[in-house]
């Protein structure tokens, strides 16, 4: 996993995210047909952690936090005794650390690989981990961190974007230079109590997670004509709209899958 290709990767999309006032990336989960997107992305968090005990005296730890948009959700609804975002992109935890600058108390940012966690053994409550593991060249060593760094009966909370075919999907996206590996729902479930986990609840989640990007595409797509004055934010734009369509399609066709998993550590 190469950080200047994610760097570049994200970068763009951050600096559009904060343009139109949104501080997440993920692809959001529809209850209601009258939120917003931004709406969405933060119900996808709270079902993430529906069955998750998170309180006054838990440790929160979000692996792959971005620009620290759910780390903040998480600090502000729970306000938990520690909470933790960490990302690999130094320039994603600068712009998290950023929105925080003179405040206190606040959640904390670090810049750290996924799979060698700088975070002390059996210390943290509750991982959430969004859509950032299909990055990972090794989801099996991020999964025993993950295990390594929980207290006994921890929670790790993990969204992802799955394929039933990994081996089709990986010649696929050869051209995006590796920056995509993703698992099936079959390889998670498996992996999980190899790693030392009880998989206490797992949610195929494609058909509201595919309302919340259709979504997500019309907001998008209404900016175009707003920015058409700014070409590199139009380009974004239309860049951002692409993706979002083309996602949605994946997921109804059933090309792609998503998943939520909440595990028990044992």
């Amino acid at each position: 996993m190469s950080s200047t290709a994610l760097e570049a990767e994200y970068r763009s999309s951050w600096r559009l995210l904060q343009q139109i006032g949104l501080r997440a990336m993920n692809c959001g989960y529809l209850r209601s047909a009258d939120d917003t997107f931004y709406g969405h992305q933060q119900s996808l968090i709270w079902r993430m952690l529906e069955h998750t005990p998170v309180g006054a005296d838990s440790v929160v730890l979000d692996v792959g936090c971005g620009i620290g948009g759910p780390t903040t959700w998480v600090f502000e609804r729970f306000h938990p005794r520690l909470t933790v975002g960490l990302d690999y992109c130094g320039s994603s935890v600068k712009a998290a650390e950023a929105s925080w600058a003179g405040r206190s108390p606040r959640p904390y940012f670090l810049q750290a690989d996924a799979h060698h966690l700088p975070i002390q053994s059996a210390s943290v409550d509750v991982i959430l981990n969004c859509e950032s593991a299909l990055h990972y060249r090794d989801k099996r060593a991020f999964l025993r961190e993950c295990r390594r760094v929980l207290k006994p009966a921890g929670h790790l909370c993990l969204a992802d974007i799955t394929a039933n075919s990994p081996r089709v999907w990986a010649l696929l996206t050869r051209p995006a230079g590796g920056l995509v590996r993703l698992w099936s729902r079959k390889q998670y479930l498996a992996a999980l109590p190899a790693s030392g986990f009880e998989v206490l609840r797992h949610e195929q989640a494609s058909s509201p997670v595919a309302a919340a990007l259709r979504a997500g595409y019309a907001e998008v797509a209404r900016l175009k004509a707003s920015v058409n004055a700014a070409p590199l934010l139009a380009r974004e734009v239309r860049r951002r709209a692409l993706f979002l369509r083309g996602l949605q399609l994946l997921l109804r066709l059933q090309a792609l899958t998503y998943d939520l998993f909440t595990a028990r550590a044992r």
